[in-house]
């Protein structure tokens, strides 16, 4: 039997992992990929008494004798708790998560009962559709060693883009295959500016057969091991449809879309535009951003694939071709001026303190997965330069199309421990953009 190293307990959660009993491919379901939704839904949220157990590998094990507890928060790299990663804590369960427990424990049900998550043949990175017991779509979950560019990456475009073509490898804005704590950092920015279009998203781990693991031959059955992986888990959002094919039927029958309708729908596409200006979003496009519309009773937009955002430095001054500009700024609803209800909620939300705050709670998620602290500050500076010109654009009566060709800052804080008053100017110093260094790609 293996003994435990008290002194290096992240040690003893590897060992541990080895006395989970394999998960047999046998059991995984035939399923048609191309019979799969493209969209994902909201989960009415339902109340539940906590967790008794964690699923390691594929065996149940009680909280007081496992030292992986889900759920929970965590501790990131710094040391500080995250509310945003149900790991491993002795932290008692989020009371306004209670929806987001209840979907990822019938997940678990799910992958006892050998209904495993299936691939999602669309994109460039392992995700998977997240089912119940009846097959029903939970949520997506995109593991962290399953992104784009990283080792277990069971799509063969990056890999050949990574070996043919390195010097267009990733985006240099970005940190590398930090997509899935971006998703959940954009959950937690679209909580706190309370604009609701980001189906809830956390990370966490879970383990299926249908993941893909390295093989490893040494092991007592001769298979491979199916450890719990970390990734980001979104909740699915039902009814949706992605934006193109939506607007595309808009314009083929203009009477689909009534004027009632048409300010709710540009009052919520006003809110995806201050959610990707904030987070500097490099991905929107009309394949991730979702709609659901059903003429006289509803339309609601989602935000879903954030996970190429929180740059270190602005597109425009780490690379000299790829700028990814933002893509809503040519629809006709990105030239209109701002819901008055809307702009008058966020100017009263950014103050000092508020900016902050938020910047507290990113930070530990943020950091989560590396310990150069250089990186995350860098983070944070382009989101409180990005709010600062969000502000600016709503003061001054701006356009969301004219926000977005705003000059790109850094906002650097001036306060030790708090901000002080309510005037943003006299607690952060506005720092131009440096383009010095800038890549091709």
């Amino acid at each position: 039997m293996t003994e435990l190293d008290p002194k290096n307990p992240s040690r003893n959660e590897e060992k541990v992992y080895h006395f989970a009993s394999p998960i047999s491919a046998e059991k995984l379901p035939q399923t048609k990929l191309d019979s799969q939704p493209r969209c994902h839904s909201y989960n009415d949220a339902t109340s539940h008494t906590p967790m008794d157990s964690a699923t390691i590998g594929h065996k149940r094990v009680k909280n007081e004798d496992n030292p992986l507890t889900f759920p929970s928060e965590t501790l990131s790299s710094s040391g500080i708790q995250s509310t945003h990663i149900l790991n491993s804590s002795k932290s008692e369960p989020i009371s306004t998560d209670d929806d987001f427990y209840e979907n990822f424990r019938a997940a678990h049900e799910a992958i006892d009962a050998g209904v495993h998550p299936i691939l999602i043949p669309e994109g460039t990175s392992g995700s998977y559709f997240v089912r119940d017991v009846n097959g029903r779509y939970l949520a997506v979950f995109k593991p962290k060693d399953e992104e784009p560019f990283a080792p277990l990456n069971p799509k063969w475009p990056k890999f050949f883009q990574k070996m043919l073509c390195f010097c267009c490898f990733g985006r240099a804005c970005l940190i590398p295959n930090n997509g899935y704590l971006s998703e959940a950092a954009a959950s937690l920015v679209d909580e706190k500016l309370k604009l609701h279009i980001v189906p809830k998203t956390r990370v966490v781990k879970l383990a299926s057969a249908s993941f893909f693991y390295k093989k490893r031959f040494w092991t007592s059955y001769g298979g491979i091991e199916h450890w719990p992986k970390e990734g980001s888990y979104q909740l699915f959002v039902h009814g949706y449809e992605p934006a193109s094919i939506v607007m595309a039927r808009w314009e083929y029958d203009e009477k689909l879309l009534s004027d009632a309708e048409e300010i709710s729908f540009r009052r919520q596409f006003q809110r995806m535009c201050v959610l990707d200006y904030v987070i500097r979003n490099t991905d929107r496009h009309k394949d991730n951003w979702l709609i659901k519309h059903v003429p006289g009773q509803t339309i609601r937009l989602a935000a879903i694939d954030n996970g190429l955002a929180f740059p270190v430095k602005h597109p425009e001054c780490a690379s000299r071709f790829r700028q990814f500009p933002f893509q809503w700024a040519t629809l006709k609803w990105a030239n209109e001026n701002w819901d008055e209800t809307l702009r008058k909620e966020l100017l009263a939300l950014f103050t000092p303190l508020f900016i902050h705050n938020l910047s507290s709670e990113l930070r530990p998620l943020l950091r989560h997965d590396h310990l150069d602290r250089s990186l995350t500050s860098h983070q944070l500076k382009v989101l409180r330069g990005q709010i600062y010109n969000l502000v600016q654009a709503l003061e001054n009566d701006m356009t969301p199309a004219q926000m977005s060709n705003l000059t790109p800052i850094n906002l650097h804080r001036t306060y030790r421990k708090l901000p002080v008053g309510d005037n943003i100017r006299e607690n952060f110093t506005v720092r131009d953009m440096d383009y010095k260094g800038r890549v091709c790609c």
